[in-house]
């Protein structure tokens, strides 16, 4: 069994190619692409190290639910024991990674097998993190009618008795394969009150982070190994306009 494997997921054949040619590749020595959705392959089908989740016994690929675009990577390699490793790291495609990402995640990882690791650490005192996000109402709705819990009234629980005032934004984290199952089958009940917001993506993004607080797992983060450009492919992001290619940023 390897140590560590890192997945990233993509959801256009050519965010493939454009990650095949940087600078990032050369630095990682196991890893896979998790296509997601329904676009076309044709010019990645011949590589031996990409994941169709469309193609898998146990997905969530239906065009309707597109914006759960990392929940559907994640839910793939869990749902079809596709991790054949102690360690994940989940990536998406618009990242650059320093040399020494692989190594720092897994020697992070081992110190404390039982966290979550963030690369993106980003302010939940922010207004961003519940007040002005899209994917805060849906997130609201789908934890009270299925976990019984009031986000809002759960953090400035947790802040005040903890002063933890950080989250692991971008749904990008490294985390043992025991503990990435745990989260994907915590996530599951939520799916039907989540899918078809057009914030849905934001939604499981900040979920992570109310996993932990009821779970009482810790975080760290590891800000300097990894550069997240927040390509728009999705036409989610309202508050600037953003790149959907890396070919000129890298």
């Amino acid at each position: 069994m390897k140590e560590l494997e890192v997945f990233i997921t993509v959801h256009d054949q050519e965010r493939i190619l454009d990650f095949e040619s940087s600078k990032s590749v050369k630095h990682l020595s196991s890893y896979k692409y998790v296509f997601v959705g329904n676009g076309d392959i044709t010019k990645v089908s011949h590589l031996d190290n990409i994941v169709v989740a469309r193609q898998l016994p146990f997905n969530i690929e239906e065009e309707e639910y597109k914006l759960l675009v990392s929940y559907t990577a994640w839910y793939a390699l869990v749902m079809n024991n596709l991790i054949d490793s102690e360690y994940v790291a989940l990536i998406h495609y618009d990242v650059k990674l320093n040399e020494d990402f692989e190594r720092s995640t897994l020697s992070c990882l081992q110190t404390n097998g039982n966290q979550i690791l963030g690369y993106v650490p980003f302010s939940m005192l922010h207004r961003d993190f519940l007040e002005i996000n899209i994917g805060t109402h849906p997130l609201f709705i789908a934890m009270q009618n299925n976990y019984h819990v009031d986000i809002y009234d759960l953090i400035k629980e947790y802040i005040a008795r903890t002063n933890d005032t950080t989250w692991p934004s971008a749904d990008q984290i490294a985390v043992s394969a025991p503990m990435l199952c745990k989260f994907v089958k915590w996530f599951i009940p939520l799916i039907n009150d989540l899918k078809l917001y057009r914030g849905c993506g934001h939604s499981f993004e900040r979920s992570i982070k109310f996993f932990c607080i009821l779970n009482n797992i810790p975080n760290s983060y590891m800000p300097n190994v990894l550069k997240h450009y927040q390509l728009d492919s999705h036409g989610t992001q309202f508050t600037q306009k953003r790149p959907q290619s890396l070919k000129n940023i890298q």
